[in-house]
Formats: structure tokens, C-alpha cells, sequence
């Protein structure tokens, strides 16, 4: 187990995420990021596994266009 982290990717720059968080508890960083897609205006938003290509654990869209993962590194 390592330090997990907690990365926002904005709509404009899918492939710029910008690091948001780092802790060693991946619940903490589960519940910033439903904090964050609320702030976004998105209070439904739901954390949905990532397939095994890419380092991402777990990933949250919003409506927005804006993405959140948790990765392990």
C-alpha cells in the first residue's frame, strides 16, 4: 500500500490532470471528491471502477465535463 492521489482533469485539458490531494486513506480522497463534483454542481455523481488500461482505480465524471480519479502511486 503506498500514497494514493487524487487528480482533476478540467474539460479543456483532458490530458493535463492537475493533482488535488495525496493521502494514504483512498475513503478520504473518495469523499474530496464528491465534495469537489457537488462544488461542480453535480450532486450525483458516482464513483465507477476504471478498466485495467490505465493506472486509475477509480473514476467520477461530472456533468461538467470536468474528471476525478484516484490512482495508486
Amino acid at each position: 500500500m503506498g500514497i494514493f492521489r487524487l487528480v482533476l482533469a478540467h474539460p479543456r485539458q483532458p490530458d493535463a490532470p492537475r493533482l488535488v490531494a495525496e493521502h494514504l486513506d483512498p475513503a478520504w480522497l473518495k469523499q474530496r471528491g464528491y465534495d469537489i463534483a457537488r462544488s461542480l454542481g453535480d450532486a450525483a455523481a458516482v464513483w465507477a471502477s476504471q478498466p485495467a488500461s490505465g493506472p486509475a482505480q477509480l473514476a467520477l465524471r461530472c456533468r461538467t465535463g470536468h474528471a476525478l480519479a484516484i490512482i495508486n502511486g
